[in-house]
C-alpha cells in the first residue's frame, strides 16, 4: 500500500457567541483538515489546530507533503522522524502540522488493522470521557446563570476564564460557587495573565471558594515563578502553555512547578508525543487532563482516544465543541451528561461529511485569537500587576 495524495482544507466554524478570555475574544474555531489517500482506496483523516492556520497549511502542503506521499502508511515512525528532523529549527510551529498528519496516519492505520485508535495507544482503559463546562469572562450574574445551566446539563466540573480584572474575577467565582453549591468543582484559568505576587494574592482570595485547581497563572517562560506560586498557595497548579512538549514536561518536573499537566496533542506534535508526556507524568505522580484549541469533532475524538487509553486523567477534560454552531462529521458527537462514549469503530471512528466540509471552508476571513474587536484599545499582556 502506498500513499498517493495528501490534501488539506482550511475551515472556520462560528461560535454561538464570543468567548472572552484574558488574551482577547474569539468568535470562531479555525482549523486545518487533512486527508491522506492510498492506492487501495482507504483515506485517513486528521486535524491541525493552532495559533495560525494559514501558516500551518503552508507547512503541511509545501514542507511536509513530499515526505508523506509515496510512502507506505504503516511506516509511521520513519515518516514522523523525518518530519521532526526537518522542522527541528522551527519545531514549535511545525508540531501543529505534524500532529494533523500523524492523526490522519493513525486513523488510516486503525482502518487497515480494523481496530479503534485507542488500541494503537495502549488499549481501552475507560469507556467514556468526561468534559468540563466552560465559562468565559462576563458579569458575575451572567456567569452564575451559565453555571446553573451547565450543571443542569450534567457538568460536574466547571472551568472559568479569568485574568482581566482580579476584583471582578473574585466576584465572578463567588457568584458561580453560590449558584452551583459545594459539590461542583470549579477551576480557573488566567492564561498567564498574572505575575507571581498578583497570582498569589488572587488565588489566596479565591481559595475560600474551594478551587479545584489554577491553570497557568503566570508566564510560561518563568518556571521558577510558577513554582513559587505553587509553594505559596494550597490550590493545585496546572501547567498549560508551559507544558507543550515532552521537554517542557521534564523541566516542569525538575522545578516542581505544578501538580497537573494540561496536554495538547496539537502542541506536543501528535498523539504519540502526547502519550509520552502522559507516561512521564505517571512516573512523576503528576495528574493529566487534555486542553483544547477548539477542535472539531475530529480533534475532539483524537483527545477521547488518548484519554480512553490511559490510567491517568482523573479530571474532566477541556472542549469548546459545545460552543460551536456545527461540525464536519457525518454523525454529530453525542454528549450525554457532559460525557462522550468511546467509539468502537476502526481508526477515529468517524467520517467527514463533504458537504459540511465545503460549507465551513467558504469563510476564510482571518480572525485573530489574541485580539478583542469589542475593545479596539485592548492589548493582551502576560505577567501583569493588577
Amino acid at each position: 500500500m502506498k500513499i498517493t495524495k495528501l490534501s488539506t482544507r482550511r475551515i472556520k466554524i462560528p461560535f454561538h457567541k464570543g468567548e472572552k478570555w484574558s488574551g482577547g475574544t474569539r468568535y470562531s474555531a479555525p482549523s486545518l483538515i487533512i486527508q491522506i489517500e492510498t492506492d487501495e482506496g482507504l483515506i485517513g483523516v486528521g486535524e491541525s489546530v493552532g495559533p495560525t492556520i494559514p501558516v500551518i497549511q503552508t507547512i503541511v502542503e509545501q514542507e511536509f507533503a513530499s515526505f508523506v506521499v509515496g510512502r507506505d502508511p504503516l511506516e509511521l515512525e520513519s515518516i514522523l522522524h523525518q518530519l521532526q528532523e526537518y522542522c527541528l529549527n522551527w519545531s514549535h510551529i511545525g508540531n501543529y502540522g505534524i500532529a494533523g498528519i500523524e492523526l490522519a496516519l493513525l486513523d488510516l492505520r486503525g482502518k487497515i488493522f480494523n481496530t479503534p485508535l485507542y488500541n494503537l495507544l495502549g488499549g481501552l482503559y475507560r469507556p467514556e470521557i468526561e468534559f468540563a463546562g466552560y465559562i468565559f469572562i462576563d458579569t458575575p450574574d451572567n456567569n452564575a446563570r451559565e453555571a446553573t445551566g451547565l450543571v443542569g446539563r450534567g457538568f460536574r466540573e466547571l472551568k472559568m476564564k479569568v485574568g482581566r480584572d482580579v476584583d471582578q474575577d473574585i466576584a465572578r467565582v463567588a457568584a458561580v460557587r453560590d449558584a452551583v453549591g459545594p459539590d461542583v468543582k470549579i477551576r480557573i484559568d488566567p492564561n498567564q495573565a498574572w505575575n507571581v505576587k498578583t497570582a498569589v494574592r488572587a488565588i489566596r482570595k479565591m481559595e475560600k471558594y474551594d478551587l479545584q485547581m489554577v491553570e497557568q497563572p503566570t508566564p510560561a517562560n518563568d518556571l521558577d515563578g510558577m513554582a513559587e506560586v505553587a509553594r505559596a498557595v494550597d490550590v493545585p497548579i496546572t501547567a498549560d502553555e508551559a507544558c507543550a512538549t515532552f521537554e517542557d514536561a521534564l523541566r516542569l518536573i525538575d522545578k516542581r512547578a505544578c501538580s497537573v499537566f494540561t496536554i495538547y496533542p496539537s502542541e506536543a506534535g501528535g498523539l504519540l508525543k502526547a502519550r509520552q508526556i502522559v507516561d512521564l507524568a505517571n512516573s512523576a505522580n503528576i495528574w493529566c487532563l487534555t486542553g483544547t484549541w477548539a477542535e472539531t469533532g475530529l480533534g475532539t475524538l483524537a483527545n477521547v482516544h488518548l484519554v480512553a487509553s490511559s490510567r491517568n486523567f482523573p479530571f474532566a477534560n477541556d472542549t469548546h465543541f459545545n460552543f460551536m454552531t456545527g461540525d464536519i462529521l457525518t454523525e454529530t458527537l453525542d454528549f450525554q451528561n457532559a460525557r462522550l462514549k468511546v467509539l468502537n469503530k476502526p481508526g477515529l471512528g468517524a467520517e467527514i461529511n463533504q458537504e459540511k466540509l465545503d460549507y465551513y471552508s467558504r469563510d476564510q476571513q482571518r480572525e485573530m485569537v489574541f485580539y478583542d474587536p469589542e475593545d479596539s484599545s485592548f492589548q493582551p499582556r502576560i505577567g501583569m500587576i493588577k
